[in-house]
């Protein structure tokens, strides 16, 4: 890419930044339905999107990437997920556990419980979560869910290598949405949260974008219209820069990124768009995924990857420029408790995770990439709540060696 094509670029984006800016913001009610099956409610009209840059391309930088959450009223009847003291205090007789509860006898309960994350050979819970027997913890109950249709039939009906379940049906009454990561983790109270707003695992992962963990971009090209095009590429790739934010941590629109150099993680999409929303074909996506750096060194943490078949992107256009929707796809359920994972004895007895309660609630809830010899399946449907803001892109791919004599 040339200097001269390069700032022609920036000048397009600058030019849409401005427009897209000085747009008024429409004021509308979100569409939403109850857990008990309340008509959704009509979404307001979309105003006009502008038309793109005149070189077809838009580039962004993901603000937001973590688990859809959706806290429907009746997802979890019997009380959120046990912590592995309480699982530990069901094992006991109804008047021992009384006797373990009385102040006195604390020391001897926090010995008990915390010594129940450890199996044979000191196995702790949650590094080998399968080497213990536990009944599921507590699974969403409700009927719906944010997420996308991944199997393209709304009756849950199984494909070859598919598990059989029941759809959720989407906060806005889209039927067949496929996300049964929800449902196996929905009421984990650090998944959950309250009041509209996610547990812990959504601010900790958005905090890895802006700490550069796995920060991640997309760039369209071939865009002809905001409203309906029916031929769109999108590259939705990781970035080795940190994140431009201000000082509340908010992505300051207009920043400059590079795609990064490994081709693992630069994910080339078929799309298009309909009435101002970006979908994408199915494929395969994969993405780098860090646990463990700090924002103030650059010490990379935990090796891992976002790992999706079967994906697809669903992006709505808004009109201060950015962008917000889904990323959907299926993911080995190791990798849904990565962080649980991780953290060891520590995610056990300080966060309180019954692992193996989780990772027996993953396995039976798992519906795809089913092992033909055992019927097992070894990926769950996930839908990941995803926001971007506009940004500058550099997309050049890594230019081949040549041998200096």
């Amino acid at each position: 890419m040339t200097f001269r094509k390069e700032k022609m670029i920036v000048q397009n984006h600058r030019k849409l930044i401005l427009l897209l800016g000085a747009l008024p913001l429409a004021a509308s009610v979100p569409a939403s339905v109850s857990a008990q099956g309340d008509a959704p409610a009509k979404p307001a009209a979309p105003a006009a999107l502008p038309a793109p840059p005149a070189n077809g391309e838009m580039g962004f930088v993901v603000s937001h990437f973590a688990p859809a959450i959706y806290q429907g009223k009746e997802d979890c009847p019997q009380g959120l997920a046990a912590t592995l003291r309480e699982n530990y205090l069901q094992t006991q007789p109804a008047g021992e556990r009384t006797r373990l509860l009385e102040k006195a006898n604390e020391k001897e309960l926090t010995a008990r419980w915390t010594g129940y994350a450890f199996g044979p050979d000191n196995l702790n819970i949650c590094t080998h979560p399968d080497k213990f027997d536990r009944p599921p913890q507590r699974m969403v109950q409700g009927k719906v869910a944010q997420g996308l249709n991944l199997d393209d039939d709304a009756g849950g009906a199984a494909a070859d290598d598919s598990c059989g379940h029941a759809n959720f049906t989407g906060p806005a009454g889209e039927p067949g949405v496929d996300n049964q990561m929800w449902r196996a983790m929905g009421c984990v109270r650090t998944w959950r949260g309250v009041d509209g707003m996610g547990g812990d695992i959504v601010k900790g992962l958005t905090q890895f974008l802006v700490s550069g963990e796995h920060s991640q971009l997309l760039l369209l090209t071939g865009v002809d219209s905001l409203e309906n095009d029916p031929d769109v590429t999108v590259i939705y790739a990781n970035t080795e820069d940190r994140a431009v934010v201000d000082s509340r941590q908010n992505f300051i629109p207009g920043a400059s990124y590079s795609v990064t150099a490994n081709a693992a993680h630069r994910n080339v999409l078929k799309g298009r768009i309909v009435n101002g929303v970006l979908t994408t074909e199915p494929a395969h996506i994969r993405l780098k995924q860090n646990w463990g750096q700090g924002s103030e060194r650059d010490i990379r943490g935990r090796r891992n990857e976002y790992d999706f078949t079967r994906a697809r992107l669903r992006f709505t256009f808004q009109q201060d420029g950015s962008i917000k929707g889904i990323v959907g796809g299926y993911q080995p359920i190791w990798n849904v408790m990565a962080s649980a994972s991780v953290g060891g004895e520590g995610a056990a007895t300080t966060a309180g995770y019954d692992c193996a309660a989780m990772y027996a609630a993953l396995k039976a809830m798992a519906d795809g990439d089913r092992d033909p010899a055992t019927g097992q399946c070894r990926r769950i449907s996930s839908g990941m709540e995803a926001r971007a803001v506009p940004a500058f892109i550099t997309d050049r791919l890594p230019q081949a060696k040549v041998a200096q004599r």
